[in-house]
């Protein structure tokens, strides 16, 4: 691990002050070192490499070198002995990274040499540090995470890790099932077709362009669950709601160098973008306006036509309900128009939302003969 030096240090050699009595003798080293090059991107480190300075221009005892990395958010001070001239130091992920080296003697640091720079790739994200996972009924789950403190680039979404615990099966045997979240907004999801009395381990990992991270895991037991009035429900709406072009968002053209490809272990699964393509290809349900015909692209349509989505959010410190359905009209209309019960997601898609007028929204939560509405929320009016 390289050595990391404090900013107390670092500020003694840039601002030239004495930083006590000098005893020694020395003097501030006269010459920075030349020719700073980039030489590689691997993983998260670059392999950089520098002129040695003259000893001569030391002015006291050759210490070493101090290579100094930073972005518009942070810096990290690198040291090195007198004979290192090349060498990896981490650069911050999706910025612009700077670096300069400079030589010191044991009294100060010397002046910096010129810096270089260069466009920082993506990394795969941190996991998210909360998992909280709630029962909804004996065969259901509602799980909330929170958002990677480093998503290292462009998030895309979250993988779900679902495994029954079974203590007369090999824990690396047991199945697993992968549940994808393809929305980097949305920390929350509902799990549907577990069986009553079984423990499940179940895990989330945030994915960006880079790939995915670790996993953070939480334990349920499913209980049994008797039906009851759900409380008054909750919800949230997003008026236009659309999924980026994960294509157009990864691999739009850069100025990046190209990183080069270290060697991966032969046992490692190597992350592919396009597998995940694949595997989130799953459309998201939609309703009513959903099953109309294609609604001819007008200069009205474009710009009033859009897809709105409903979030259910359950009252986990009560009894939220096991599902939902909705019930939505223009305001002013005389009849609701009712979406089916949904029974596996915590969100519907309702197409062909006309954003230029308003809506009157109900969500109902449902547990078995039960349902309970929520009260009326009054959509404001959107041009795009």
């Amino acid at each position: 691990m390289l050595a990391v030096y404090s900013k107390i240090i670092v500020l003694c050699g840039l601002l030239h002050n004495t930083c006590g009595d000098n005893i020694s003798g020395e003097l501030i080293p006269q010459d920075a070192p030349s020719n700073l090059t980039l030489l590689e991107i691997r993983s998260r480190q670059v392999l950089i490499e520098w002129d040695p300075v003259d000893p001569e221009s030391l002015r006291g005892k050759f210490k070493g070198y101090l290579v100094r990395t930073w972005n518009d958010a942070g810096s990290q001070v690198y040291a090195f002995p007198p004979e290192v001239t090349r060498a990896n130091v981490e650069f911050f992920p999706f910025s612009k990274n700077f670096i300069t080296v400079s030589a010191r003697n044991e009294k100060y640091v010397g002046p910096p040499s010129e810096a270089i720079s260069f466009d920082a790739p993506q990394i795969a994200p941190n996991h998210p540090f909360t998992v909280n996972v709630f029962t909804l009924s004996s065969a259901s789950v509602f799980i909330q995470w929170s958002k990677p403190t480093e998503p290292n680039g462009i998030l895309l979404g979250y993988k779900i890790y679902t495994k029954e615990i079974n203590e007369s099966v090999p824990y690396a045997k047991m199945k697993e099932v992968v549940h994808l979240v393809n929305d980097s907004d949305k920390l929350q999801a509902k799990l549907t077709g577990l069986d009553e009395g079984m423990t499940y381990r179940i895990g989330i990992s945030a994915v960006n362009c880079a790939g995915e991270s670790n996993v953070a895991e939480a334990e349920v037991t499913m209980e049994s669950h008797t039906s009851a009035p759900p409380f008054v429900p909750r919800f949230i709406y997003k008026i236009n709601y659309t999924t980026p072009n994960r294509d157009e968002v990864c691999y739009k053209s850069t100025t990046t160098p190209i990183p080069v490809e270290e060697e991966k272990d032969k046992d490692e699964e190597e992350f592919d973008y396009y597998d995940y393509l694949i595997a989130s290809d799953k459309k998201p349900k939609t309703t009513e306006a959903s099953k109309t015909t294609t609604v001819p692209q007008t200069e009205y349509n474009k710009r009033c036509i859009v897809n709105c989505m409903v979030l259910w959010v359950p009252d986990v410190k009560n009894n939220p309900g096991e599902h939902f359905y909705v019930k939505y009209k223009i305001k002013g209309e005389k009849e609701y128009r009712v979406t089916d019960p949904e029974m596996s997601e915590d969100y519907i898609i309702l197409q062909n939302f006309d954003a230029c007028k308003n809506y009157e929204i109900i969500l109902t939560a449902v547990d078995g003969e039960h349902s309970t509405e929520s009260g009326i929320l009054l959509t404001p009016t959107k041009v795009f």
